[in-house]
């Protein structure tokens, strides 16, 4: 399905107006990258050290290490379109806990079984999402794990309500998209979602997709992000721009049924965060020729 895609957010709007910026030409392989700026993860959950982080505007945010978990939670949309979200080492201990991982051979986890706790606090000018174990403090969201393509290219959530109750989860997270793809699908089994985090899209993903597909005919492709959404040059910070995705699940106000999301913001990597365990700093990237934050509706019952 293809994607549709709103973005340039401005605090005092939801939809701003679509950069006019033209896209920039992509360096050829040679091109050095910008002096104190390295390149980031590939993809990942985890992340090199580096360089002291400083504030997205050259200062401390206004809010230091303040919880704007509610803020999030109540319009993520609206608040991905004005805060920098960051997505990296989401587990404080380092890995995911409290949670059933997928593997190679068992690609698919109950949805039931990838639920946490998720938090947002800013720090450094970016806000940090935080996953602990389910029934702790903040919202409660379904996680959706990766797996490198050393160990198998998908890992993926099953079940997931098409329209959850109003006490299920909301809300899917997964950490950084650098080359990897998240697809939707719909299950006829059971008339249920399930999520995809496909591992380095970018190398030989349409076909990859077309045979999973075609191995698992009950499921059929309701959305995706891919690399060709949110990887664009801009010279600054890395070759190409990265992002961060969730879906979350809008109920309107009068009680009616919702509808799931996939939300995507692009950024920048700016620096490797202060060693083991932290995270890099992130910026909102400028020039881009496609919308910053985008959204795409999912083709589902």
């Amino acid at each position: 399905m293809k994607s549709f895609k709103f973005g340039g957010f401005k605090p005092s709007s939801l939809f701003g107006p679509k950069p006019d910026a033209p896209r920039p030409s992509v360096p050829s392989p040679s091109t050095p990258r910008p002096p104190g700026n390295p390149a980031g993860p590939r993809d990942g959950f985890e992340t090199p050290g580096g360089t002291r982080p400083r504030g997205l505007f050259g200062g401390p945010s206004q809010r230091p290490n303040a919880d704007v978990t509610p803020e999030f939670t109540s319009n993520p949309m609206n608040f991905a379109g004005n805060n920098v979200l960051n997505g990296y080492n989401m587990f404080p201990t380092g890995r995911p806990e409290g949670v059933t991982l997928p593997t190679p051979q068992r690609p698919f986890v109950p949805a039931n079984q990838s639920v946490v706790s998720l938090n947002v606090n800013q720090n450094q000018g970016n806000s940090h999402l935080t996953a602990t174990p389910a029934g702790g403090p903040g919202t409660q969201a379904h996680y959706l794990h990766y797996l490198s393509t050393g160990t198998g290219r998908f890992a993926g959530l099953e079940g997931v309500p098409l329209h959850p109750r109003p006490n299920d989860p909301s809300m899917v997270v997964t950490g950084p998209l650098n080359g990897c793809a998240v697809h939707t699908m719909h299950n006829s089994n059971n008339n249920t979602m399930s999520v995809i985090h496909h591992a380095d899209y970018s190398k030989n993903g349409d076909a990859e997709l077309d045979e999973f597909l075609a191995q698992n005919p009950n499921l059929r492709l309701a959305g995706s992000v891919k690399p060709s959404d949110y990887a664009h040059s801009t010279g600054v910070g890395r070759v190409e721009t990265g992002a961060t995705s969730f879906l979350h699940y809008d109920r309107p106000p009068n009680g009616g049924q919702g509808q799931w999301t996939m939300v995507t913001q692009l950024n920048d990597w700016k620096n490797g965060g202060t060693g083991a365990g932290t995270r890099p700093e992130l910026g909102r990237p400028q020039n881009l020729p496609t919308p910053w934050v985008q959204t795409t509706p999912l083709d589902l019952p």
